[in-house]
C-alpha cells in the first residue's frame, strides 16, 4: 500500500501525542495511519461545518484548530488531538464547526477508509469504532451540559446580615407559599434558611460581596427570575453597594417584582401566586427601544 507523504510523522504523532497511544498498540496505530490521508488548510479555512454528514475523522498533524458552535468557542485543538469522532455516532452528523487557527495539516480518516480497514483488519477496525464511539459520547455530554438552557423561573431570596433574622421570620410565616417556587439564594442566606426553616433551595449562588448579587442579576437577564425578595439593611454601608444598586436596576429593566421589606414581599408573593404563570414581567418600552437601536448598530 502506498503511504501518504506524512505517514512517518503521522505514526510519530499518533504514538506520542494522541489519545490513541494508551488504547492501541504500535502496530494498530500504523495500520490506522496507512489508511489515512493528509490535507493542509490555510489560516481561517473551514475544515468542518456543523450539521453536515460526519463522513470523516480528523487528527491535527501540525498547527491548531478552533472548535466552534452557536457563537461559542468550545475548544482549541493542537497536534495529536482528534475531532470529527461523530463518524462513529448513531447521529452521524457534525456537532460543531472546526476552523484552522493557523496554517494547519490534518490527517483524514474517512468512512471509505474504515470500510477498507474492516476487510483488512476487522479486529482493529472494531476496536477503533468502539474507542471513537466512547470519545463521541463524552464530548457530546460535555457539549449538552455547556449548552443546557435552564427554563425555570426562580424566586430569589436575599438578605443582608442584619436582616437575615427578618427574612427567616418572613419565610416561616409564608413557608407554604414560598415553597411553591423554585428558589435561589445567596450563600449564607440559603444555609440559614435551611437550618432555621427547612426550606430547600433549587439553586445557590455565592454571598453578595463575593458576586452573588451579580449572579442573580445574570439570572434576571437570562429570564430565570420571577421575583426578588431582598431584605436590605438601609442603615449600614456595604462594600458591594454597586452590585446591590445594579441588581435593583436590572429588576427595573426587565420588569421583575422587587421587594425590599416584609410588607412589599407579601405583595410580591401575592402577585406571583395569583399569576397564571411565573412569567409575570410587563413590557418595558425603554428596553424595547434600546434593543431596537442595538439591532440597528449591528446591521450597520
Amino acid at each position: 500500500m502506498n503511504h501518504h507523504p506524512d505517514y512517518e510523522n503521522t505514526v510519530d504523532v499518533l504514538t506520542k501525542a494522541s489519545p490513541l497511544k494508551q488504547a492501541f498498540t504500535h502496530t494498530e496505530i500504523e495500520t490506522f495511519a496507512k489508511m489515512a490521508e493528509c490535507k493542509e488548510y490555510d489560516e481561517g479555512a473551514s475544515i468542518m461545518t456543523e450539521g453536515e454528514p460526519a463522513a470523516s475523522l480528523m487528527l491535527v498533524l501540525k498547527g491548531e484548530v478552533r472548535v466552534l458552535s452557536k457563537d461559542h468557542q468550545l475548544a482549541k485543538l493542537g497536534v495529536g488531538e482528534i475531532f470529527g469522532e461523530g463518524l462513529f455516532s448513531n447521529e452521524g452528523i457534525r456537532m460543531a464547526n472546526v476552523q484552522a487557527s493557523e496554517k494547519t495539516a490534518v490527517i483524514i480518516f474517512t468512512l471509505e477508509h474504515y470500510e477498507t480497514l474492516i476487510k483488512i483488519d476487522p479486529i482493529t477496525a472494531l476496536k477503533l469504532k468502539l474507542f471513537f464511539e466512547s470519545v463521541y459520547e463524552q464530548n457530546k455530554a460535555q457539549n449538552d451540559k455547556f449548552f443546557h438552557v435552564d427554563s425555570k423561573k426562580y424566586l430569589a431570596l436575599i438578605a443582608h446580615n442584619e436582616m437575615k433574622s427578618s427574612l427567616v421570620g418572613f419565610v416561616k410565616e409564608h413557608y407554604k407559599l414560598i415553597n411553591q417556587f423554585p428558589l435561589v439564594a445567596t450563600g449564607t442566606t440559603g444555609l440559614l434558611l435551611f437550618k432555621e426553616t427547612g426550606l430547600t433551595l433549587s439553586r445557590k449562588v455565592k454571598s453578595g460581596p463575593l458576586g452573588g448579587d451579580q449572579a442573580v442579576g445574570n439570572m434576571i437577564s437570562n429570564n430565570n427570575i420571577c421575583g426578588v425578595i431582598f431584605f436590605r439593611d438601609p442603615l449600614s454601608a456595604h462594600p458591594h453597594q454597586a452590585d446591590i444598586a445594579a441588581l435593583g436596576r436590572l429588576c427595573d429593566v426587565y420588569q421583575i417584582p422587587f421587594a425590599t421589606n416584609p410588607s412589599t414581599a407579601e405583595a410580591v408573593l401575592t402577585h406571583l401566586s395569583n399569576s397564571s404563570s411565573t412569567d409575570t414581567r410587563h413590557g418595558n418600552p425603554a428596553l424595547e427601544k434600546y434593543q431596537e437601536r442595538q439591532s440597528q448598530v449591528v446591521k450597520n
